[in-house]
């Protein structure tokens, strides 16, 4: 990722919001001192690229926020993070941006408010499908090796497989190789023990 440069020197007359950040995150850990010292010092800069980029200056403190929890749970993942947390927090953050500027400027409109209605049905969510597929997940993810962890990480923060190879000393196609080997390998070995269970399942009766 190398050294970025930022610009973190209020502006004259520059009015920002207060900073704050959360002093936990969402499972109850604290939120890392040295995340909270880089946030802060770079408020500045992400307010002013918020209002650039967005045109949308208020979002800037929840951005920003969500960013740093992020960072400061990886950097309890991976220590190694903080050998240039300012640059992987600027990098983040970026990315972070860009999910929201293209989240808020998908517009997709289908005819008339009848076509909407023929095309797209009010159901009820299947939170039983939807938990069910979150612990399968989970359980496929806790099976990664945990170099592939930090790849999926990234990955979640909006790394391309060209940052993520720098980082790992890989090229990006590398990098993305190995993940996804590693990804079937895991994806493999749950279904291997899944026909296991209904072997022995079978077998009981």
């Amino acid at each position: 990722m190398g050294d970025i440069q930022y610009d973190t020197r209020r502006a004259p007359g520059e009015q920002l919001p207060p900073f704050w950040i959360r002093a936990q995150d969402s499972q109850g850990r604290p939120v890392d001192p040295r995340i909270v010292a880089v946030s802060e010092r770079m408020w500045s800069w992400a307010y002013r690229h918020v209002e650039w980029e967005l045109h949308d200056a208020a979002s800037a403190a929840q951005l920003v926020e969500e960013v740093a929890l992020e960072v400061s749970g990886r950097l309890q993942d991976q220590p190694s993070v903080g050998e240039n947390l300012a640059g992987y927090f600027n990098t983040a953050f970026r990315h972070r941006v860009r999910r929201q500027f293209a989240r808020e400027n998908r517009v997709a409109y289908e005819g008339l408010l009848r076509e909407l209605e023929q095309n797209h049905h009010l159901a009820a969510p299947n939170w039983e499908a939807a938990m069910e597929r979150k612990l399968c997940l989970k359980v496929l993810v806790d099976q990664l090796p945990q170099p592939s962890r930090h790849m999926l990480h990234y990955r979640i923060l909006g790394f391309s497989w060209n940052e993520i190879g720098r980082v790992l000393r890989l090229s990006g196609k590398q990098a993305r190789s190995r993940f996804y080997y590693e990804l079937e390998k895991a994806h493999a070995k749950l279904l291997g023990n899944r026909a296991m269970g209904a072997d022995h399942g079978e077998g009981s009766d």
